[in-house]
């Protein structure tokens, strides 16, 4: 099962949040709170977009 895996050590900060987002989402659907589910869905799309928009504003600064 996926969540019984241990995160990976080397990967960064950033992508052990999102697969924590991503499990506790699995997790949700799977045991039938879709509600929940869909409130950490919007959680993780909210931080991975906020990831996306920050890394754009650091590449339109640097130039």
């Amino acid at each position: 099962m996926l969540e019984n895996l241990p995160l990976s050590e080397n990967r960064s900060e950033e992508k052990q949040i999102e697969e924590i987002l991503f499990r506790a989402v699995n997790l949700f659907e799977k045991t039938g709170l879709k509600e929940l589910a869909e409130k950490w869905d919007t959680i993780l799309k909210m931080y991975v977009g906020k990831k996306v928009l920050t890394k754009k504003e650091i590449y339109y600064h640097s130039k």
